[in-house]
């Protein structure tokens, strides 16, 4: 189900457009916002809509935590199809979030679960990266109550 960041979709939805510019001016280009922008997304949408404490800069293997003191690794794409990284290399996660931007501003939820779903669907790849359908399959097996963004 997509949802409307609070504070920030209409500014995503003018990066958007600012990219799609640059492409029909440069349609040599993909200009794909992806890397630290989307991610940093992904983590306004965390501290906004959901209250996830930043563990600060610098913190490995998790960015926040929640209000019961959860550790949470959050991560975003803006892919439909291919792979999510979730990382440079297979990490346990003790929990992981997983959000999908797209370009009207809006996002979903691709994974809210504990890390141990991960490791399950990893523990025979070689890369850290699940793909998109990966983490909506994962995502249909965990529990309500295994949830932080109820």
């Amino acid at each position: 189900m997509k949802q409307t960041p609070r504070n920030i979709g209409a500014a995503i939805k003018d990066l958007y457009a600012a990219r799609n510019k640059l492409r029909r001016a440069f349609p040599e280009l993909s200009f794909t916002l992806d890397g630290n922008l989307v991610g940093d997304i992904g983590e306004a949408i965390a501290i906004d809509d959901y209250k996830l404490i930043s563990l600060g800069k610098g913190t490995k293997q998790h960015d926040f935590k929640t209000q019961t003191g959860e550790k949470v690794q959050v991560k975003a794409t803006q892919q439909t199809k291919g792979g999510v990284g979730l990382g440079q290399e297979q990490e346990h996660f003790e929990h992981l979030v997983v959000f999908q931007i797209f370009e009207d501003g809006t996002y979903s939820i691709l994974f809210d679960g504990p890390g141990g779903y991960i490791d399950k669907a990893r523990e025979h790849k070689t890369s850290a990266s699940l793909t998109v359908l990966q983490l909506k399959k994962l995502n249909s097996e965990v529990k309500t109550s295994e949830r932080i963004l109820i």
